[in-house]
């Protein structure tokens, strides 16, 4: 009668176990997930406003309009990180030729944040594999993979 108790207790505990995890990844994948989405919508979107005055011929107070849209995108970026600091330094209307770097650095930022969604939306990623690491700029070369997952050591 003992022993049957206590199977009771350990499989309404691993039951209470496996509902809190499976709530937790529905709360995420709802919430942090969908947001995340959303702010990759608005970096792309800023993106293509930056291109657009730069290269407008008929685009007035470009310097005004560049230094708007260099701000909205701040809002958006990590003040702390230094990559995302460098996207906003490409931004001058005086200099034309950082637009491919601009674009490159927003594409892996875009990249970089969407292995990290592709990440913690998998339970078998987050428990198998590290964190996608971002690839810098420097370190970025056209048509060569990055390996952004790495697996840890326990799932070899």
């Amino acid at each position: 009668m003992e022993t049957f108790l206590s199977s009771v207790v350990v499989a309404a505990l691993v039951a209470a176990l496996v509902s809190m995890v499976t709530s937790e990844r529905r709360i995420a994948a709802k919430n942090v997930i969908q947001e995340r989405k959303i702010w990759r919508e608005k970096i792309r979107t800023l993106a293509e406003e930056v291109f657009k005055v730069l290269f407008d011929p008929d685009s007035h107070n470009r310097e005004n309009v560049l230094r708007t849209l260099r701000t909205k995108l701040s809002l958006l970026l990590n003040p702390h990180d230094i990559m995302d600091q460098e996207i906003l330094q490409t931004i001058d209307v005086t200099n034309t030729d950082w637009a491919d770097e601009f674009i490159q650095r927003i594409a892996l930022l875009l990249k970089h944040d969407w292995e990290r969604a592709k990440h913690e939306a998998s339970l078998a990623h987050r428990l198998c594999d590290r964190e996608p690491t971002r690839v810098a700029f420097e370190q970025y070369e056209p048509g060569m993979a990055h390996a952004y997952r790495q697996r840890r050591c326990l799932c070899l």
